[in-house]
């Protein structure tokens, strides 16, 4: 016997039925349109033509005035924003490094960034040191010398292990069952604040400026860093020993070089064997210093009724300088500009804005998008919201290398993950949302002011173990199906959000500074030289930064706004995990997902 269905229950299967072919439509034009994709082109440009694109450099804004002139012709409105702070770019024209006793060989090096030139061909021989202090007991005896950094020098060997990997099945289970976001799985994730990283970047340069100084007035002929990477890969970027010299202001240090590995070892065993080794060095280097080079590039495809709100996407558009970037990260910048042709091409009308931003000087601690963020987002010290903090929907980023997409990473954010799930049905294998934090790279400062910013997971390849910030960031290392595949789905989750009734929701509890208001008070009693604490617990998901604590007499205090309910908690002391003093250890808990130590609170 046939039923005829309710009414709602028929207007409901229509809208059901309507949407699903809509959305069929749409993802079948957007594959469609992927067949003329310009992907692989823009990328060769970017690597082979203009890079590598350092900031403030020539070849960095050559390069993103190309891709502002694609942009403009696939009919996107454009243009640039400065992110300058009175930045300086930085070349050269010249380099050796060479061995010339006991024997000549010549010495597989590159010059680290923003480092000055030698005095034409120079010679000398080699100091080891282990510590900055090192040097400084030497005082006198450094003239003519070449510093020699063997505290960064590790042994490399054969690699045992896979050295380019596809995520398995396995491997994206365990990380979409992960309850924990500091639980790094997969991805790269470590385990410092915002705050922290640009304070960690400024005391660093302090303390290597006064080094560079004194190894100047010393007579020191140059600075030679041994590469952490296999098979002679040469890991030359400014997070190590030499950070970058960015701003007009700073010093121009001593000549320094990254060398291969396995150099710096045979330096190393000459020198414990009773030789004495001399290098002979050279190198010219080149510094600009023009502010129209530090531009960040911004593209909209306009919205209709909801206009003013926005999805960002984005990636950043500079690279290091001993390969030509193509990895990291043109092809995440052209990735994303496809993702605008796209979705212009087939004329979507978004309900919302749907802006791309390539962010200029990441690899400088996230220059442009810092910029950008304290001009329209929000202050990074202070909290204070901007006019775009409320308008933002969503951020995507993309800089995980060249890999295939295979979901994202929800920083935290338990409450988007039924719309990413529901909007990435149709790429099997590729929708894994896992509650993981993952940081180091833009989305990260839009997350630490609650924008829900996001970094997609794909595939590593080989992108560690070989290309990342090394002289084999080439294009012979992007695949060309992955980025097909990337913009393809980058396209349709946007277009997605783009079109949703609601914004992307927010992390509940997400300040930058102390909360002074609320129904619960937390505190942490002694601690006094501690520098920054926060309370952590299920109530924030477990996020170690997200809830600050301010200073108090005798301790440390916030308060939060909870409802009511048994929550566990507990603090982290200058990032260190720590209990509740006052809760006696034969009560501290666990709550059945790896967290113990806990103090239980009951708020009625």
């Amino acid at each position: 016997m046939i039923k005829t269905l309710p009414i709602y229950l028929l207007l409901l299967l229509i809208s059901y039925s309507s949407k699903a072919q809509s959305n069929s439509e749409i993802l079948n034009a957007i594959k469609k349109e992927s067949s003329d994709s310009t992907i692989m082109t823009n990328i060769s440009y970017f690597s082979d033509v203009f890079g590598p694109r350092l900031m403030g450099t020539p070849n960095y804004f050559n390069s993103i005035e190309y891709a502002k002139k694609q942009l403009d012709k696939w009919g996107l409105k454009t243009r640039f924003e400065s992110f300058d702070k009175n930045y300086r770019g930085w070349s050269f024209s010249d380099f050796s490094v060479s061995m010339t006793q006991p024997s000549f060989a010549h010495i597989n090096a590159y010059p680290l960034a923003f480092t000055n030139s030698t005095e034409g061909e120079v010679e000398g021989d080699l100091i080891f040191i282990n510590s900055l202090q090192d040097a400084y007991d030497l005082e006198g005896k450094l003239t003519g010398k070449i510093i020699m950094l063997q505290a960064l020098y590790y042994p490399v060997s054969s690699v045992k292990g896979p050295f380019y990997v596809r995520l398995s099945d396995k491997t994206l289970t365990a990380a979409q069952a992960n309850p924990d976001p500091n639980h790094r799985i997969i991805g790269y994730h470590s385990r410092i604040s915002v705050p922290s990283l640009f304070e960690t970047r400024e005391s660093t340069k302090q303390r290597m400026a006064d080094f560079f100084q004194f190894l100047k007035e010393e007579g020191v002929i140059a600075v030679i860093e041994p590469s952490d990477r296999p098979y002679g890969l040469l890991h030359a970027d400014g997070n190590r020993a030499v950070p970058s010299f960015r701003n007009s202001s700073d010093i121009k240090p001593l000549a320094s070089f990254v060398i291969s590995n396995e150099h710096f070892g045979r330096l190393l065993r000459l020198q414990e064997m009773g030789y004495n080794p001399r290098l002979k060095v050279s190198l010219s280097s080149i510094y600009y210093q023009n502010s129209d080079f530090n531009v960040n590039l911004i593209a909209e495809i306009p919205g209709t009724d909801l206009k003013d709100e926005l999805v960002i996407i984005g990636a950043h558009f500079d690279s290091w300088h001993a390969g030509t970037g193509a990895v990291d990260n043109a092809s995440g910048s052209a990735v994303m500009m496809e993702v605008m042709r796209i979705l212009n091409a087939i004329d979507i009308s978004p309900r919302r804005t749907i802006r791309l931003a390539l962010w200029g000087g990441e690899e400088q601690i996230f220059a442009g998008s810092e910029f950008y963020i304290q001009e329209n987002i929000g202050d990074f010290v202070t909290g204070a919201q901007k006019e775009e903090h409320p308008k933002v929907s969503a951020y995507f980023n993309i800089d995980n290398g060249a890999g295939k997409i295979r979901g994202v990473y929800l920083m935290g954010n338990e409450d988007v993950e039924p719309y990413f799930a529901e909007f990435l049905q149709p790429f099997e294998g590729s929708n894994t949302l896992t509650i993981q934090n993952a940081n180091q790279t833009d989305h990260w400062l839009f997350d630490y002011h609650n924008i829900p910013g996001f970094q997609f997971i794909q595939d590593p390849l080989d992108y560690l173990p070989a290309i990342h910030h090394t002289n084999s960031d080439l294009y012979e290392y992007v695949p060309r199906e992955d980025q097909l595949f990337n913009a393809e789905l980058i396209a349709y989750l946007v277009y997605q959000v783009a079109q949703e009734k609601h914004m992307m929701p927010r992390k509940p509890l997400n300040f930058i500074s102390p909360s002074r208001d609320g129904n619960v008070t937390f505190f942490l009693e002694g601690f006094d030289k501690a520098d920054k604490v926060s309370v952590v617990g299920d109530f924030n998901n477990w996020d170690m930064f997200s809830i600050p604590m301010y200073k108090v007499e005798d301790g440390w205090e916030t308060k939060i706004n909870l409802p009511e309910g048994k929550y566990y908690y507990k603090f982290i002391v200058d990032g260190y995990w720590t209990n509740d003093p006052r809760t006696p250890e034969s009560e501290l808990a666990k709550d059945g997902k790896g967290h113990g130590g806990l103090t239980i609170l009951y708020v009625e």
